[in-house]
């Protein structure tokens, strides 16, 4: 990956809407992160609002499809970031976890989140983590947001192939199994039964489910 240029602002709505319209406009192009101090209106799964913490980390990264190895099917885009994110925080010292297909927790409790839009072949990666709150559980490690993100760059430049990291989430996966995810229609569908796929997908009772 060639150098990724880096924008911080005190505050944004969305770093992921602000990130896409600017793709979209040719104004920005990958790879780009941008960082929002505080955002006001972050999108969480299935286009919800994110509630923000009093503190938290939130950025979004544009990579292009060569940043990211061949064998990535492009549904499990955000398990693959979404696992290096956990790994960095991990050989940080942190216990955090992640949820299929999306979620990052801490024991129990969701502390932060992963999505991914996929534009012109660009995959634009939103992550949200809340640092301080007296209602939502928070990350366990006092890292600076800079060191965590230069770390996660630099896993991503690994370029770690799709196998290797499916074969390492998959010693995981059973943490899951006590948690439920939302379809498509929102409803809630419990993880219990569910069977991680090659491709990042999960089987439940015959019926495959997939998110970016």
């Amino acid at each position: 990956m060639k150098q990724c240029e880096k924008r911080v602002f005190d505050s944004l709505p969305s770093t992921q809407i602000y990130l896409l319209e600017k793709l979209k406009s040719n104004e920005l192009k990958a790879p780009i992160l941008v960082l929002a101090k505080n955002q006001s209106a972050g999108i969480g799964s299935r286009g919800n609002i994110w509630e923000s913490a009093k503190s938290a980390l939130t950025f979004s990264l544009a990579l292009n499809a060569s940043d990211l190895p061949k064998d990535l099917p492009m549904q499990a885009s955000a398990l693959y970031l979404g696992f290096l994110f956990k790994e960095v925080l991990k050989e940080l010292g942190s216990k955090t976890w992640l949820k299929w297909p999306n979620d990052l927790y801490l024991g129990g409790q969701k502390i932060g989140g992963v999505m991914v839009n996929v534009y012109k072949g660009m995959r634009v990666c939103g992550i949200g983590v809340n640092r301080v709150s007296t209602k939502w559980a928070c990350l366990d490690i006092g890292t600076s947001d800079d060191w965590i993100i230069e770390g996660f760059l630099k896993k991503i430049e690994e370029n770690l192939f799709w196998g290797e990291v499916l074969s390492k989430y998959a010693l995981e996966f059973h943490r899951s199994n006590s948690f439920s995810f939302h379809n498509d229609c929102g409803e809630a569908v419990s993880l219990k039964d569910a069977e991680l796929l090659e491709d990042g997908r999960i089987c439940i009772k015959g019926k495959i489910y997939d998110r970016m």
